[in-house]
């Protein structure tokens, strides 16, 4: 019986890991990817079109992404605490 308890306990300690830690962290990738690649593809057409000088990435450009990470990653989180609470 006690071998029972410790897989229900592990397994539920994993699956809390997977549902506060590893889902909200690739969702706040997929968040930053986006972001990204929404800049890259408006600093390029701009170059295309001439109305930047060059083609450049700051580092600047890395925290703005960063905005996506964040905000992905909390609604995430929530609505993982929103889905725990509610069962």
């Amino acid at each position: 019986m006690k071998a029972l308890i410790t897989e229900k306990t592990k397994d539920s300690s994993i699956s809390l890991f997977k549902t506060f830690f590893i889902e909200p962290i690739s969702n706040g990738l997929f968040g930053f990817a986006l972001f990204f690649s929404i800049l890259l593809l408006t600093k390029g057409l701009a170059s295309f079109l001439n109305i930047q000088k060059g083609f450049s990435i700051d580092f600047d450009d890395v925290i703005l992404s960063l905005i996506g990470f964040i905000l992905l990653f909390l609604i995430k989180l929530l609505e993982n605490i929103g889905r725990v609470r509610n069962n």
